[in-house]
Formats: C-alpha cells, sequence, structure tokens
C-alpha cells in the first residue's frame, strides 16, 4: 500500500511522512511531493519516492499521483483564492488514478465559519461528497507549528498572535 504525502516540502507534510517512518512504515511505501522536488532530496536519499505535484498543473498531479493508493494532500496556503480550484485538481487526479483513499485536513467548524479559509475547506469537503471520493475528512484546528517562528515577536510584544474573529456587539472572540 502506497501512500502519498503532498507538501512535503512544508512543515506538516514533512512532519507526516516523518510520523509515518516513525510508524513503521516502509520508506518505498511513501511517495512525497512538492511543488520543488530539490526541498526534498533528503527524504529520497532514505528510499521514499518523491515526484514533483503542483496543485495548479493538472498534469503534474495525475503523473504524482500515479500508483498511489491513499493520499493526504495538504492544502496549500497561497493563494488562498485559488485554494478550491487546487483542491478540486488534485481530488480528480485521485480519482482518475483509482486512489482508494483521500484523508483531506479540513477545519474546525469548517460547515459554518465563514472565514475564507474554513469555505475553501467546506467547498472541498462538499465536492469529495458529490464526487463520491473515498474519503475521512479531520477537522484540525491551528497548527501549533505555526507558532514556531514566533519567539522573537512574543518576547518582544508580550503576546501570541492568532487568528480570531471577533463579534461585534458580544465583546468576545468567535474561534
Amino acid at each position: 500500500m502506497s501512500i502519498l504525502v503532498t507538501g512535503a516540502t512544508g512543515r506538516l507534510g514533512r512532519l507526516v511522512v516523518e510520523s509515518l517512518l516513525d510508524a513503521g512504515t516502509p520508506a518505498d511505501d511513501i511517495i512525497a511531493t512538492g511543488r520543488d522536488i530539490a526541498g526534498i532530496t533528503a527524504l529520497a536519499d532514505r528510499g521514499i519516492v518523491t515526484r514533483r505535484a503542483d496543485f495548479a498543473d493538472a498534469d503534474s498531479l495525475t503523473a504524482a499521483l500515479a500508483g498511489a493508493d491513499r493520499l493526504l494532500p495538504i492544502s496549500a496556503s497561497i493563494p488562498v483564492d485559488e485554494r478550491f480550484a487546487n483542491h478540486r485538481r488534485v481530488m480528480g487526479a485521485a480519482r482518475a488514478v483509482g486512489v482508494s483513499l483521500v484523508a483531506y485536513t479540513s477545519k474546525v467548524q469548517a460547515d459554518t465559519a465563514t472565514t475564507i479559509l474554513a469555505v475553501t475547506h467546506s467547498v472541498t469537503e462538499e465536492y469529495l461528497h458529490e464526487r463520491g471520493i473515498p474519503s475521512v475528512v479531520p477537522r484540525n484546528g491551528w497548527y501549533l507549528e505555526n507558532y514556531t517562528a514566533q519567539p522573537p515577536m512574543v518576547l518582544q510584544h508580550g503576546t501570541i498572535p492568532r487568528p480570531v474573529r471577533w463579534r461585534r456587539g458580544r465583546g468576545g472572540p468567535r474561534w
């Protein structure tokens, strides 16, 4: 069984690949992808299959996903307004090559929140469901590793910045 992780050049994708290895998944059962495979050559040196995959390039996705049984697509953050189109392309490629399961990392309250990120996750969840693509959809909160580069700013300002949307007239944060 091969497991394909997109975005292995980023923090979450790299952590997932490392966790798979730590859990005993054979390196040759893992396919790690990124837009720039130079960022994952160390994984290739460890026996992991590496391929180029760019969510904006449908042809690269079909080639990258070929032979994958399971897929964990890590959402690309930028540009946000193109996120769903990118998700649609990767899910379409997964369906075309016969991926048996997609684990799509969504967002807490994706179906009720109104932020642009929540909306992109919600429509992606709907797309998976409507197309009958076998999937599991964990709804993750904000990733702690998003804060690891911030200690100098925290020390300077005495606070940890985080995404919050304030509700008018209620005086409290809306998560």
